[in-house]
């Protein structure tokens, strides 16, 4: 959509004024009124001319520097055939008795077998029998396994025959037959070998999920498989790592943290299947995985605490790990003695993300591949306990907080619900609204006793819009964040949620950005957080709004390079044109620079055909003094940045 500032965007798109985004109205009147000098003056004016009015002889508090993270939960496919680049679903063999997302090729047999494990972790593989040469098995991906024309795969098979000595066939082949890419292993052997391959396609493949991964056999005779991989290019290379895309996306909000692992996934519906993170670490094919109980799916844990925390390096962020404390969704709690081993836990996991290379599971993280310590600052304990009926919370925290402070004193600790007999840094409070109430809810903390505990928004969003938000939803997230950034003296940090969402596994309705197996866009929520993000300054400056309803406003100042952030979200059907003043500046600089994300309709969106249909638009604007007159469209974000003196 062009932006209602009347001007292309920097792509050169022309403005488009029969959505009726812009009208005759100038932007910016350059002219010193009356009224405006009255302003700058601090003298009375007309109370109902409409007026924003920054005061910058008065700054407010400094703009935490953590606000502003990322909340990754593998919910709805995120990680699982999503952020996580595996294509192979069921890869282990593990998810069930049955060969789930797997399928014969010609007339061979398969079933899974317990009697032939790779090792103690993957207890389950696959049997299959070739009646003739071209017998196999194929596995049909998340949705299909995507192929892109000239792309380089890596896979990966564990294989063991005592029957076959031949070589197994392996390729990515479409649904009509098509052999896009295809490679052959190592002789089998009777006992079990791993076999990496490289599959490339060529320049003539198409673009496509109608494909899946093929196994054949040479000849007939038994096999066994395990631990079946398939990857595409990842984000910076790494081996058994990210999707590009989605983790460009992640880049671009240049998050300050990454809390993981998740909320109800951390847990699990029962004790068994919580996060277990020593089962998440090593080799692949030496994590057995564990049922995603919370969202109804397995989990390789090939997404283990190693990929996590490097993702927050490759993302340039801080982690901030969430340990299990003892209690699943379902009620199951631990207290007393029996708290004592999961207490132990969080303790070395705690190590092997900061220890010394030297110590016990810092050594241990070194074996991963990283032999320095990662820069962990704060630890939340368990998530949403307000949910433990039990009133067992008190105690539970009590227990992680005396062994962590007694061993990590300097690390700062978050509730989940409020506590009386021990300290915490933050409490961690969530917010899932629909889109009004957050829009009305801009002021929530403005009254907040400042006395009070500092505040983790560790979940939040505008409830409206499937996969993603719509563009009210984003006015209600901006209006929340631009709420957030005013009151950082008291909210610390924050992080939107869910992420991710596959649009064939859309089982939390609203989230932040969805994708195919081959494709991913932005919601406009995204676009709005995006903009508060990286443009504004690190001083809160007071303002002033009259007679201007719908209009929701933060402004920070960059001292260190002479910026002024205006950041307005006008919810409403109408235009908004008012004065503004900026009280306290002699002097700015002719042009600015304004970003606006804005639609006719506020319930445009984004989707997989359309993924720019609501997207921001920067321009240069001309004219700024210390008082001028500026229009916000209706159902629009902006970002004004003045340059002062």
């Amino acid at each position: 959509m062009p932006p209602p500032w009347g001007a292309a965007s920097s792509g050169g798109a022309e403005v488009d004024q029969a959505h009726g985004l812009i009208d005759d109205v100038q932007v910016f009147d350059t002219a010193l009124t009356a009224e405006h000098a009255a302003a700058l003056a601090g003298v009375p004016v007309d109370s109902t001319r409409p007026l924003l009015a920054v005061d910058a002889t008065r700054p407010g508090p400094v703009v935490s520097p953590e606000l502003g993270g990322i909340f990754f939960e593998d919910i709805n496919h995120s990680g699982e055939g999503g952020l996580y680049a595996e294509l192979v679903n069921n890869r282990s063999f593990m998810a069930a008795a049955t060969p789930l997302h797997w399928f014969t090729v010609g007339r061979a047999t398969f079933a899974v077998d317990t009697g032939q494990p790779l090792n103690q972790a993957l207890t389950q593989s696959l049997r299959v029998t070739a009646t003739a040469a071209g017998d196999g098995v194929a596995n049909e991906g998340f949705w299909g396994i995507p192929v892109r024309p000239s792309t380089t795969y890596r896979a990966s098979l564990h294989v063991k025959s005592p029957a076959i000595t031949g070589k197994l066939t392996v390729s990515i082949v479409g649904t009509d037959g098509t052999v896009h890419a295809t490679a052959t292993t190592e002789a089998l052997t009777s006992s079990w070998r791993k076999h990496e391959l490289t599959l490339r396609t060529g320049p003539g493949a198409p673009t496509t999920l109608n494909a899946r991964l093929v196994i054949t056999a040479p000849g007939p005779g038994t096999l066994w498989l395990s631990q079946v991989s398939l990857f595409p290019p990842t984000y910076k290379g790494r081996r058994n790592g990210l999707r590009v895309d989605l983790m460009e996306k992640l880049a671009a909000l240049q998050p300050r943290f990454l809390r993981f692992p998740g909320g109800n996934y951390l847990e699990g519906n029962v004790i068994a299947d919580r996060f277990d993170w020593k089962k998440t670490i090593g080799p692949v094919e030496q994590r057995p995985g564990h049922r995603n109980s919370a969202w109804g799916y397995w989990s390789t844990d090939g997404l283990g605490l190693p990929e996590y925390l490097q993702m927050t390096e490759d993302l340039g962020c801080t982690p901030l790990l969430c340990v299990y404390a003892g209690y699943s969704l379902q009620g199951a709690h631990v207290t007393g003695d029996a708290l004592k081993p999961f207490v132990q836990d969080a303790l070395d996991q705690i190590e092997y993300i900061t220890g010394p290379a030297t110590s016990t599971w810092g050594a241990r993280r070194a074996a991963d591949g990283h032999p320095a310590p990662y820069p962990l600052t704060h630890v939340e304990i368990g998530n949403e306990d307000w949910f433990d009926k039990s009133g067992s919370y008190e105690e539970r925290y009590a227990a992680f907080h005396d062994a962590i402070k007694a061993r990590y004193p300097a690390l700062k600790l978050i509730a989940t619900t409020p506590v009386a007999s021990r300290p915490y840094d933050l409490i961690d409070e969530h917010s899932y609204q629909s889109p009004s109430a957050f829009q009305a809810g801009s002021h929530k903390y403005d009254g907040r006793d400042r006395r009070s505990p500092k505040v983790f928004v560790g979940e939040w969003a505008a409830q409206e819009g499937r996969p993603t938000p719509n563009l009210d939803a984003a006015l209600g997230d901006a209006s929340w964040v631009a709420g957030l950034i005013r009151n950082s003296d008291q909210v610390l940090m924050e992080s939107y949620a869910p992420l991710f969402s596959h649009v064939n596994d859309n089982t939390w309705a609203t989230n932040l950005i969805a994708y195919s197996g081959l494709t991913s866009y932005n919601s406009p929520s995204y676009y709005a957080q995006q903009m508060l993000r990286t443009r504004r300054g690190t001083v809160v400056l007071p303002t002033a709004v009259r007679a201007l309803p719908g209009l929701n406003v933060v402004t920070t100042h960059d001292p260190a390079n002479h910026r002024i952030y205006l950041a307005v979200v006008n919810t409403g059907g109408t235009a908004r044109k008012t004065a503004v003043s900026l009280q306290g500046v002699a002097r700015t600089a002719p042009t600015g620079t304004v970003t606006v994300l804005a639609a006719a309709d506020k319930k445009a969106t984004n989707t997989l055909a359309d993924p720019e249909a609501v997207v921001p638009h920067t321009r240069s604007v001309s004219g700024i003094t210390p008082a001028f007159t500026a229009t916000f469209a209706p159902y629009s974000v902006t970002v004004l940045e003045v340059r002062t003196a």
